[in-house]
């Protein structure tokens, strides 16, 4: 198209220069169009403009992560829940004094790890007097087993601890572990419940309860 011939001996109307500006614009640009499916790549995203929020739950597996990519020290690998009150019950069935609760969704095929810490004690004299920690989640362990116990006068903190007849958890600090069950697929709230054993009052201080999922 010759422009000095086609301009000659009369002006160009505006919207013949917003047309010529409109096509200048677009024989100098550099955007492309995608074609299909999959045609996104990584010099097509700008820099910075993926945010959390655009990745869908679930969609990143650890085994597409580079390694050391990830600072395991920043990942958040589970969900805690704590009270600061001082807890009390007489009750020898396991007693709900308001958690602490913690709820998590489990996939198929996966296991549920926890952990508790309690600070704890007995009044009263008796061998047989206990002071007792129970688990308590509707769907799995509706009968509420104890994870910790102690039959002592003074406070003193207790761990919970895998294995048999571990059901007292451990008094020191290096000895606790996490308990590891199959708790099936869906949604699990678990929470601390509190019972005695014998004669006397429990009494509580600063109950903490994790609990993470392991795929």
């Amino acid at each position: 198209m010759n422009l000095t011939k086609a301009f000659r001996g009369r002006r160009p109307s505006p919207a013949m220069i917003i047309a010529l500006v409109a096509l200048f614009a677009a024989l100098g640009g550099t955007a492309t169009a995608l074609r299909g499916k999959n045609s996104v790549r990584s010099d097509d995203i700008a820099k910075g403009a993926v945010r959390t929020s655009d990745i869908r739950s679930g969609a990143v597996k650890v085994r597409k992560l580079a390694p050391n990519s990830v600072d395991p020290f920043k990942l958040n690998v589970a969900k805690l829940g704590a009270r600061a009150a001082e807890l009390t019950t007489t009750s020898t069935a396991p007693a709900d004094l308001g958690g602490p609760h913690v709820t998590v969704k489990v996939p198929k095929g996966a296991l549920v790890a926890i952990f508790a810490e309690v600070t704890m004690r007995i009044t009263g004299a008796g061998t047989n007097n206990e002071a007792q920690v129970r688990l308590f989640e509707p769907g799995t362990l509706a009968n509420s087993p104890t994870i910790m116990a102690t039959g002592s006068n003074a406070f003193e903190n207790r761990f919970t601890t895998p294995g048999p007849g571990a059901q007292n958890g451990a008094g020191g600090d290096l000895r606790g572990g996490w308990l590891v069950y199959s708790a099936g697929s869906g949604v699990r709230t678990f929470s601390l419940r509190y019972a005695k054993q014998g004669g006397g009052t429990a009494i509580f201080r600063n109950p903490r309860l994790w609990v993470t999922v392991i795929r």
